[in-house]
């Protein structure tokens, strides 16, 4: 057996990874991705050694792409699922239906403590300009790639071309929205009910007119 291969079979090395990964996701939800540095999430940890998430990823964006890779497979098979019992009705979908579809299994993810750490996540990426790399692992979540790509269809000509901004401007939505209720002590039954809510809003505001139009 080489070193490598005990490398990759040593579970004290596979427990410290997924432990980066839950204090990276959880520091940059509360914190933001400028304030939160490598040094932190190893703090965070125990982390003797303050170069952990570089010997373990590489970088503090192969940190971020190692907190994308572990949430967006149960994210991506969820709306798998939610697409699947679309496409066995008689209608076409609506806008508020694949939007459900986009936006349920993101409320339907929660850590340890009940909270909504990895939606947060994302709106941290939105606000400093790196949600870009989701894009790099778009390719990975077919189903996601396809309800976004639907979503964009139900848009009139005029204003398809802007459909991946909307949806964008849509996710920050939702994200202020889950970031209201987690921290607003709202019991579950009516955070649910609030965020479903937030989804109509949602359809509501990628489905409006082009600015241009409500002048005319």
């Amino acid at each position: 057996m080489t070193n490598l291969k005990r490398q990759r079979d040593d579970p004290r090395r596979e427990a410290t990874r997924d432990a980066l990964i839950d204090a990276a996701e959880r520091l940059i939800s509360e914190e933001g991705l400028e304030k939160t540095s490598t040094r932190q999430i190893a703090t965070a940890i125990g982390a003797l050694n303050t170069n952990v998430v570089a010997y373990h990823f590489g970088s503090k964006d192969g940190l971020i792409q190692a907190v994308l890779h572990r949430r967006l497979p149960g994210i991506d098979a969820r709306r798998g699922a939610l697409l699947a019992a679309l496409d066995v009705r008689d209608e076409t979908p609506t806008i508020l239906d694949l939007m459900t579809v986009f936006a349920l299994p993101l409320f339907e993810q929660t850590g340890a403590n009940g909270q909504h750490s990895f939606v947060r996540f994302l709106g941290a990426l939105e606000r400093s300009g790196k949600i870009a790399a989701r894009g790099f692992v778009v390719g990975d979540y077919p189903q996601s790639e396809r309800v976004t790509q639907l979503l964009v269809a139900c848009l009139p000509p005029e204003t398809r071309h802007e459909g991946h901004r909307r949806l964008r401007l849509v996710l920050s939505m939702l994200t202020t929205a889950i970031q209201m209720l987690d921290h607003d002590g709202v019991s579950p039954g009516n955070t649910r009910h609030m965020f479903e809510n937030a989804i109509v809003m949602a359809a509501a505001a990628f489905g409006a007119p082009a600015a241009k139009e409500l002048h005319s």
